[in-house]
């Protein structure tokens, strides 16, 4: 029976062995540091580093690409949006939780736009914070449920206003589109690679293509435009 309970645990241990690399960019020392203590709670994060700004948090996620950052919206040298749109311009695998006071419609939208995965008040329990760095880790979106609804109403109302079929607007390739159908459902650049048996380099050069083509500057906003325009079928 003990034997039974130590591989238990030992099976746990190596369902979270997967190390999740974080970058935490706030302007805020308390709530930096609650951050700080909040992750002790997951065995799996590795900070790699704690930023007082979005220019710090850009300078090391550049030299060391975490899996996840996680930031905040309005910050001294450079905002958390652009923070997003210069980050994902170089490092695309890189999932954007964005963890803030601001809730305006306007700043919502453009978070998503510049590729923002997840999108957390800071009124968020810890363990909704720590749920949220693994769901990006996992390519699922996490969404605080008012700013969810924000997200599907502006969605709907844009579907609605728009009567125009816009499938014929872009000139994807049948793998593109296969790959852009990947995208959408969550899967990163290696899982698509394993997924379709191509190289991982390959997979980067065809959503750099997509990305062109669709004239957006994230995953995010590619799987979101795609949907809309009936490109990939939707949830």
């Amino acid at each position: 029976m003990t034997a039974f309970f130590i591989m238990v645990g030992l099976c746990i241990l190596a369902g979270m062995s997967s190390t999740i690399r974080v970058v935490i960019a706030d302007d805020e020392p308390a709530y930096r540091n609650a951050i700080q203590r909040t992750l002790t709670l997951m065995p799996e994060c590795q900070i790699l580093g704690i930023c007082k700004d979005g220019q710090e948090a850009l300078d090391i996620a550049l030299a060391d690409p975490p899996d996840v950052l996680l930031t905040d919206i309005n910050m001294p040298r450079m905002d958390g949006i652009e923070l997003m749109r210069r980050v994902l311009k170089k490092e695309k695998d890189i999932q954007v939780v964005v963890l803030t006071i601001n809730e305006e419609d306007e700043v919502v939208f453009e978070a998503f736009r510049a590729g923002a995965l997840g999108y957390l008040l800071k009124t968020s329990t810890p363990q909704e914070v720590i749920d949220a760095i693994r769901r990006a880790h996992r390519g699922e979106a996490k969404i605080t449920p008012r700013i969810a609804t924000k997200v599907i109403e502006d969605f709907r109302r844009v579907k609605d206003d728009d009567e125009t079929d816009d499938t014929e607007l872009y000139v994807l390739s049948d793998r593109e589109t296969e790959i852009l159908e990947l995208i959408a459902k969550g899967m990163r650049n290696k899982e698509i690679a394993n997924h379709l048996s191509i190289a991982e380099k390959t997979v980067k050069n065809h959503v750099s293509n997509i990305l062109k083509a669709l004239q957006v500057n994230s995953r995010t906003e590619a799987a979101m435009k795609a949907v809309r325009a009936k490109l990939v079928p939707g949830n």
